[in-house]
């Protein structure tokens, strides 16, 4: 275990600004891989776009459609999956008290459950969104750390949002207080010409995975210095 933070338990005593504090602190420290790893997840998905979509040049709504577009959202909505994993692995790495560099984001193994959970809470949100929005809100709230228990506690996907709906169902309080707390962070940010999100979506991640580590019962680092 490297210096970078000492073990401290705070098991079931969720703070929305401690967590949002822990969140910045360990930002700072290591600002410049996140936001690298940040930038290099955007410019996969532009890419991406650019190859199946052609930056959207065409108007024609039956190229939606083709089978190269139904490729391409395969292909870029399993990249998102993956690249939401890889920032929540080094999210972890911070409140293990590891300074994560590049190669640390992709230390998961289990990509099977990361597509699987990611799909299923994809549909979910889905179509609570047809049913009026709220029931979409509800789903992407209760399903907030399926990937935590998925990297973390290596859980299959089913068993991963089981165990998010668990536990923020039994913290709804402190959990919906942060959960917007993040909110209005972000959108800050996104105000902020878009670069603010090269800050506050790292700090969010953080903060998220702090509360999960809290509310499980499990250690997070003490933020150095």
């Amino acid at each position: 275990m490297s210096n970078y933070g000492a073990f401290e338990q705070k098991s079931g005593q969720l703070s929305v600004g401690a967590a949002i504090g822990y969140g910045w602190a360990k930002f700072k420290d290591n600002a410049p891989v996140w936001i690298g790893i940040l930038l290099i997840a955007a410019v996969i998905q532009v890419v991406l776009i650019g190859i199946f979509d052609g930056f959207g040049t065409s108007s024609d709504m039956s190229a939606a459609f083709s089978p190269w577009r139904i490729l391409g959202t395969i292909v870029t909505s399993i990249v998102s999956y993956l690249i939401n994993a890889a920032l929540v692995r080094g999210s972890l790495h911070e409140v293990d008290g590891n300074r994560p560099a590049f190669g640390s984001f992709f230390q998961f193994t289990n990509v099977g459950a990361i597509i699987i959970a990611s799909l299923i809470i994809g549909v979910a949100s889905f179509i609570g969104l047809i049913l009026f929005i709220i029931p979409s809100l509800i789903v992407v709230f209760l399903t907030w750390w399926t990937l935590q228990f998925v990297i973390d506690q290596n859980e299959d996907a089913f068993t991963a949002i089981k165990s998010s709906f668990r536990v923020i169902s039994h913290n709804v309080g402190p959990v919906l207080l942060l959960a917007l707390a993040l909110v209005g962070i972000n959108i800050v940010g996104a105000i902020l010409f878009l670069v603010g999100l090269l800050v506050s979506i790292p700090i969010s991640i953080i903060a998220s995975t702090y509360a999960y580590r809290v509310l499980t019962g499990r250690y997070v680092s003490y933020v150095s210095g």
